[in-house]
This record gives C-alpha cells, sequence and structure tokens, in this order.
C-alpha cells in the first residue's frame, strides 16, 4: 500500500495537491503535497510568521481565502488534530427514528422468531415509518449486543 493509498483511506488526500506551489513543497524532501493537513499546517504556518499574506498563501497552496480562514479559526480553537477532515454525512443512525425502535422492541417482545423484513413491514403498516430491511437487522443485531 502506497503513501497515497494510505491518504485517500484515511481522508487526509489531498485532490487538489497540483495546484500547490509553494516552494517547500517543491522539493519533495519532506513536504507531501497530497498530504493535506501537511498542506494546511504549512500554510497556516507560513501566514502566522509573515512569510506570506492570506491572499499570497491561498495561490501558493491552492486553497480558498474562505478555506483559509475556517482552517485557522479550526485550528486556534482545537489544534493541530482540527485540521484532520472529519467524515461528512450523518453521525448515526437517523431514519429509525424512536417511535420505530419502539415499535420494533415491541414487536420482537411478541414475535422472537420474526424476519427483519416481516417487522419491516409491519412497521411501515401501522408506524408509516419506511426503512431498508437492514437499517431493521441492525439496530436488532446492537440490541442483541447490548448496544445502544
Amino acid at each position: 500500500m502506497t503513501k497515497t493509498d494510505i491518504l485517500k483511506e484515511n481522508g487526509t488526500y489531498n485532490p487538489r495537491h497540483g495546484k500547490v506551489t509553494a516552494a517547500c513543497f517543491q522539493t519533495g524532501v519532506f513536504f507531501d503535497s497530497k498530504d493535506l493537513v501537511q498542506v494546511k499546517y504549512e500554510l497556516l504556518r507560513s501566514i502566522a510568521s509573515g512569510e506570506c499574506t492570506i491572499t499570497q498563501a491561498s495561490a501558493l497552496y491552492g486553497m480558498s481565502r474562505e478555506s483559509i480562514y475556517k482552517n485557522k479559526a479550526a485550528y486556534e480553537a482545537g489544534g493541530l488534530q482540527a485540521l484532520i477532515p472529519q467524515k461528512t454525512g450523518p453521525k448515526g443512525a437517523h431514519k429509525l427514528t424512536e417511535k420505530g425502535r419502539s415499535f420494533l422492541d415491541a414487536y420482537v417482545a411478541e414475535n422472537p422468531s420474526a424476519s427483519a423484513s416481516e417487522m419491516n413491514a409491519k412497521m411501515r403498516e401501522q408506524t408509516g415509518i419506511a426503512v431498508h430491511n437492514r437499517t431493521v437487522e441492525r439496530y436488532l443485531s446492537k440490541k442483541r449486543r447490548g448496544s445502544r
């Protein structure tokens, strides 16, 4: 597995690495323009040290001024870790509401051998909540393991 593969896997790959023209990233010795966290940190360091203005940094590091301001605020609030991109999208179950979970809990208590698709169909019919059968399976699996 290459470094690029690892960066892509952990979400720190810089898809705009070709736009990074800062001199330190051109030598290839230590700095890697494909490493987004490294690019963000070096950009902020160069601004803080007075080596360049935000407008110059925007051109040299291939980032918009808006993203520079956001990264600066994130770094000031949370340090280096705040420069690591976070996963986008929902952070947890959001389609299976409390009403749906309550229905499934009651249905399982009354019908312990029912399949996930049967439970899902009954839930849709009686509550109007429509989710994928796999969502029901995951919920029931977590309940069996004792998770939330």
